[in-house]
């Protein structure tokens, strides 16, 4: 009994160490956020004691759930239990068992394509329908968090694309004084990294050049593929929808060269 109890309070205290040295949001995580869960087993006991871990519920776990760590990805929102055991490998099939409540807190992350404008195509003054019309057209992006205040950390992953035969993409960049970095990730897929925003909301915008005929709607489409925040490692929803968003560059009237008599 004396050993049992030994190994109790031995586990006992250092998994309250681990949990203290863990982040806070490993107590309070986020659905959909992915943690790790550790301890330092008995090491009088080491190559010889068993371990196993087990949660309540409102989550997976992911790899295996034999070793000193657990990583588990929450699922549902509500308290839940993490559980490790420590088993007594001598052959008495004595063990310890501790707990760490978690409450997994609800994802109200939510990310969308702002307002787009449509525009004209700007080589209006000019008569030349042949790839000729560079328009610059503005792709915003906002973040909220649900009302949370700390400045969050945002990713945004998002494909473009021309749907006009006659047209293309000439350059896509982040709009001057537009915060985060933008990534190209090629065939017209798309990052955005470090988007940070006060009191729970973030913003930022890029800018798309496009080059087509002058005489001929062009389409470009916007759509939103993955996004999460980062310091909390949680994918964010959508209250909107991330099918693309459509924006058009509408022709100019084909108008002939003046003539004179």
């Amino acid at each position: 009994m004396k050993k049992i109890l030994t190994y109790l309070i031995a586990t006992t205290a250092l998994l309250m160490i681990s949990a203290v040295a863990m982040a806070q949001d490993g107590e309070n995580p986020f659905v959909g956020s992915t943690h790790t869960y550790n301890v330092t087993p008995d090491p009088a006991g080491v190559g010889t004691n068993t371990y196993s871990w087990a949660i309540s519920g409102g989550g997976t776990i992911n790899g295996v759930s034999n070793g000193t760590s657990l990583s588990v990805t929450w699922t549902a929102a509500g308290p839940q239990t993490v559980t490790f055991t420590e088993t007594d490998g001598t052959g008495t099939t004595c063990f310890s068992s501790v707990q760490l409540p978690v409450t997994v807190i609800a994802n109200d992350f939510d990310v969308n394509i702002g307002t787009l404008a449509d525009g004209c195509n700007n080589n209006s003054g000019t008569v030349s329908p042949v790839d000729s019309a560079n328009s610059i057209i503005a792709i915003p992006f906002e973040m909220e968090t649900g009302g949370t205040t700390w400045s969050p950390n945002w990713e945004v992953f998002f494909d473009l694309s021309v749907t006009s035969v006659n047209a293309r993409l000439v350059t896509v960049a982040l709009t001057s004084g537009a915060n985060g970095t933008l990534n190209d990730l090629g065939g017209g897929a798309y990052s955005i990294t470090g988007i940070n925003g006060a009191s729970g909301v973030g913003e930022t915008s890029i800018d798309v050049e496009v080059k087509g005929y002058s005489f001929e709607d062009v389409t470009i489409d916007a759509e939103i593929t993955a996004a999460k925040e980062l310091q909390y490692d949680t994918p964010a929803g959508s209250t909107g929808s991330w099918v693309p968003s459509t924006i058009t560059i509408y022709k100019i009237p084909n108008t002939s060269p003046i003539t004179t008599d």
